[in-house]
């Protein structure tokens, strides 16, 4: 097959890169060619990865922007949704100029670019998309941060969430199949947006396991224990909770919390733990090539969301016998056993988020035993085989039901 994956954001980094970076190398290792079509500085560029292939979006912004003011003039009294239109419609220019004749699927990894291959891809080739999140909710915790003292069902109620709820449906309406990897996800799409079930398929991510093979044992560095953090610093993250949580704990000589990553809290998360006492406690690592060494560091993950899909934060601490603390938010009890191979808790519930971090500081045994159930356990859950078969399976389908069609 010929495979296009495409996606408004820019690769390679974060969860998406991840999820097509082990797809994508298991579809070459099959025989099946794989281009991959993304954005570049800062959506001024669409590129095909690997190749020469770049179309520079710029000339399309005054065209648009013409065409927007024309036809919805009351958008510009909304620079949030106006932006969202003109950078969506201005990606919808750029990928006009791609020959689509030659793909037999086209894998959208996000509802926007969805929304903008439907209208210009050839009728013949079949449309996937991946549904790695909930766009809406992340946009109602992105405002919900900027705008704390504002009820939330206002929020739910206007307009900026009402055009996201809508563009996400647009997405799924538009693609002959979605695939999701966490049964939280299906039910937003089947229940949010009122998609046929039929259309839904959902197989958990997969990473290639033999990059999480550890062949001598770790030699830890640190002499005190180590929580780790590995999220974008963002509102939706729950990681002032985290701070509040850390500030509960005792014996601050015995543990450092490590944070991997970067985002527009990481100024006011320091703050925190400066007027909380913890500023010696909490180290802010930004982002880093070495995830895995400073996992095999750790004594344990801990990810106290308020929204989250299925991260592969948690599917590499697992894979390297990670204890995972996660709160039951989304897709995140789908992941843990608890009590098993970490602890789900309450999210927002600060002082439980404590209480289960200190149990596991105290209780190494119990560590060691959860470590080795997470690791067994996760090489059962993330085989990038599995999902592999999977997805070709129904990119397979996908052509078959096209033919029938047309």
């Amino acid at each position: 097959m010929n495979i296009l994956i495409a996606t408004v954001f820019p690769l390679p980094g974060g969860g998406i890169w991840s999820f097509v970076s082990n797809l994508s190398a298991y579809l070459v290792g099959q025989g099946h060619n794989v281009d991959i079509l993304c954005t570049r500085d800062n959506n001024s560029k669409v590129v095909m990865l690997g190749t020469e292939t770049v179309f520079d979006l710029s000339q399309y912004r005054s065209y648009v922007e013409k065409k927007l003011m024309r036809s919805v003039p009351h958008l510009a009294r909304n620079p949030w949704v106006y932006h969202a239109e003109l950078n969506r419609y201005i990606f919808e220019q750029g990928v006009t100029n791609l020959d689509m004749t030659k793909y037999d699927i086209i894998h959208a990894q996000d509802v926007i670019s969805a929304v903008a291959l439907s209208r210009v891809k050839p009728t013949g080739v079949p449309l996937i998309t991946s549904g790695h999140g909930f766009l809406t909710g992340a946009i109602f915790h992105q405002y919900k941060s900027l705008n704390t003292s504002t009820m939330d069902q206002a929020i739910w109620n206007s307009f900026i969430i009402q055009y996201y709820a809508r563009l996400e449906q647009v997405g799924y309406e538009s693609s002959d199949f979605i695939h999701t990897s966490s049964q939280w996800m299906r039910g937003i799409i089947e229940k949010e947006f009122k998609i046929d079930t039929f259309k839904i398929h959902t197989y958990k991510y997969g990473v290639e396991l033999s990059h999480f093979k550890i062949d001598t044992p770790i030699q830890r560095q640190p002499t005190k224990k180590i929580i780790l953090v590995n999220s974008r610093l963002v509102y939706l993250k729950g990681l002032h909770n985290l701070i509040e949580a850390l500030s509960f704990l005792r014996y601050r000589d015995k543990w450092e919390c490590w944070i991997l990553g970067e985002g527009e809290l990481e100024k006011s998360l320091k703050e925190s733990c400066r007027k909380l006492g913890i500023e010696k406690n909490v180290l802010f690592w930004g982002n880093t090539s070495k995830v895995k060494e400073i996992l095999y560091q750790s004594d344990m993950l801990v990810l106290p969301s308020l929204q989250e899909n299925q991260p592969f934060a948690v599917i590499e601490a697992q894979l390297l016998g990670v204890p995972t603390i996660v709160s039951n938010a989304g897709g995140l009890p789908e992941m843990v056993e608890n009590n098993k191979n970490g602890f789900i808790i309450e999210k927002g519930n600060n002082r439980q988020l404590s209480e289960k971090i200190e149990y596991l500081l105290n209780n190494p045994a119990i560590r060691d035993q959860m470590s080795k159930y997470a690791s067994q356990k996760g090489r059962e859950l993330w085989d990038v085989n599995i999902l592999g078969r999977n997805i070709v399976q129904l990119y397979s389908k996908a052509i078959q039901k096209k033919k029938r069609l047309w």
